[in-house]
């Protein structure tokens, strides 16, 4: 079916123009959705994914016309995106649940002195403050090397960088944490006996 049959039948009958657009495509968009969430989510979340892009399709079928482009390049782009933003959901959820069990193992590990508890529990918690403000993808890298002990192979694989890319990152990233650190701290080296 051609980019224009397919727009005359979403005109005619919008449920066959459906059915014919997800027969056609959907093995290409379960594709650009698995590339991008392979590493990160579920087969459910992916299988979500693919129906959110033709959901945003759906929505929006005014905004294609045969001569804006091609029907399969308006949908790879739809599916990236889409993609894209499952992807920052998801690994969102997963850098916030590791920062709630990084806090409750704080409460338990707590001493006798609470002066200290609590002087403690300041400077990691500045620490993630640092660590979260870093951006992406230095923030995952960081969290992934130091909080998951994972090597630069599988951090890259993940991410989708390479090893040197993503040893490269780490080692700028601790350079901005130890200049900012230690700008809180107001002595080099006090900072980052971590």
């Amino acid at each position: 079916m051609t980019d224009a049959q397919w727009y005359e039948l979403m005109q005619t009958d919008p449920k066959k123009g459906r059915r014919a657009l997800i027969d056609q495509y959907s093995n290409l968009v379960y594709a650009i959705v698995l590339n991008k969430l392979k590493n990160c989510a579920s087969r459910e979340d992916i299988e979500d994914c693919v129906s959110d892009v033709f959901v945003e399709i759906f929505r929006n079928t005014e905004k294609y016309t045969p001569q804006s482009g091609t029907l399969k390049g308006y949908l790879s782009t739809i599916a990236k995106r889409t993609a894209v933003d499952a992807w920052r959901k998801l690994t969102y959820r997963q850098n916030a649940t590791s920062y709630l069990e990084e806090d409750e193992g704080l409460i338990l590990i707590a001493d006798d002195d609470p002066e200290e508890t609590v002087s403690g529990k300041m400077q990691k918690q500045r620490l993630w403050d640092v660590i979260k403000g870093l951006g992406e993808p230095d923030t995952s890298i960081i969290i992934r090397q130091y909080f998951y002990e994972q090597t630069a192979k599988e951090i890259g694989k993940a991410l989708s960088m390479t090893a040197d890319a993503v040893q490269k990152r780490s080692v700028r990233a601790r350079a901005r944490m130890k200049k900012i650190l230690e700008a809180d701290y107001g002595r080099k080296g006090e900072c980052c006996e971590y």
